[in-house]
């Protein structure tokens, strides 16, 4: 053979084994850097995990009240505020109409002012009155409504004075217990439950990534080529290159699919797939109960049929 084309497959064949390693790490690189922001997670879920369970410090009153002496304090206490809204409304209520006194008198004056100065031969006559009786209705309805006002708000007023009284009585009552004020930690048990949630999400995400691994090591569809998978024995330094069997291929369809560099998902790297692209299809692959396909470029894109559909 020509020592020129042997040299030039000799360099082909160092610069393609150049391409693979240069591919290969970089894929351990990506692989690691899922599995750091999966334990990062596992990290931070834990903390929020043993933060909720310390609880946090909570004050009440421990003793020997009896319950039904407790309740009966938090049931005047929120009779009192209920009372107290009643008042703060009907004070409202009485101040609008003691406003609108002023207006409707200026208004019946107005009237009355029109009603004496008006001749009965005039066309207008009856509407002037019909006027005038209808401004007088207004401020007699007026000044019904002030009364009215007037009432509940001294009678809601009496009532706050009473309910406070009350629990004045039942607060004295309470200290005869030898009830007394102490500060404890509470768990809320609720948070507690969705921080525990969290961190079994992220430890399984972990779990996936550090088995993620496996599922990326894909021969090559011809050429030099990222997804080509190097074995080396002991007494050969051959280097064995399989071209990957495609599944099918699959139609874009939405106009907003995006394809990733790892099964994490990452913003980083990811490429928008145009709708109408066809793409070849390698593997299937599953993140929790999510499938996504394995496409040329080593990149998975999701398999759900709204974005995507088998062609082939």
């Amino acid at each position: 053979m020509n020592k020129a084309l042997m040299t030039t497959m000799a360099a082909g064949a160092i610069f393609g084994a150049g391409v693979v390693a240069t591919q290969v790490t970089q894929a351990h690189a990506n692989a690691k850097s899922d599995i750091q922001a999966a334990q990062n997670k596992v990290n931070a879920a834990k903390a929020k995990v043993d933060k909720l369970s310390k609880g946090t410090k909570a004050t009440e009153m421990q003793g020997g009240i009896p319950a039904h002496l407790k309740q009966q304090i938090t049931d005047a206490q929120n009779n009192i505020v209920n009372l107290q809204n009643s008042l703060a409304s009907s004070k409202k209520n009485l101040q609008y109409y003691l406003d609108q006194k002023d207006v409707l008198q200026k208004q019946l004056d107005a009237e009355n002012t029109k009603a004496n100065s008006i001749s009965d031969n005039d066309p207008s006559f009856q509407q002037v009155w019909t006027d005038f009786y209808a401004a007088q209705y207004a401020v007699q309805d007026n000044d019904a409504q002030i009364h009215n006002a007037q009432g509940w708000t001294k009678s809601y007023g009496l009532q706050v004075q009473d309910a406070q009284n009350t629990l004045k009585a039942l607060q004295d009552k309470a200290k005869s217990y030898g009830g007394k004020t102490v500060t404890v930690k509470k768990v809320d048990q609720t948070s507690l439950a969705a921080a525990k949630k969290e961190y079994q999400d992220a430890v399984k995400e972990l779990k996936d990534a550090k088995a993620g691994k496996a599922k990326w090591k894909m021969p090559a569809t011809g050429g030099h080529n990222k997804y080509t998978k190097k074995t080396t024995k002991k007494h050969t330094a051959k280097k064995v290159v399989k071209k990957a069997k495609q599944l099918f291929k699959i139609d874009v369809k939405a106009s907003k699919v995006y394809s990733y560099k790892t099964i994490a998902l990452h913003k980083a790297g990811r490429k928008l797939e145009k709708k109408g692209t066809k793409l070849p299809v390698y593997k299937i692959v599953k993140k929790g109960h999510k499938e996504f396909y394995l496409i040329k470029g080593n990149r998975v894109i999701t398999a759900d049929k709204h974005d995507v559909m088998k062609i082939k």
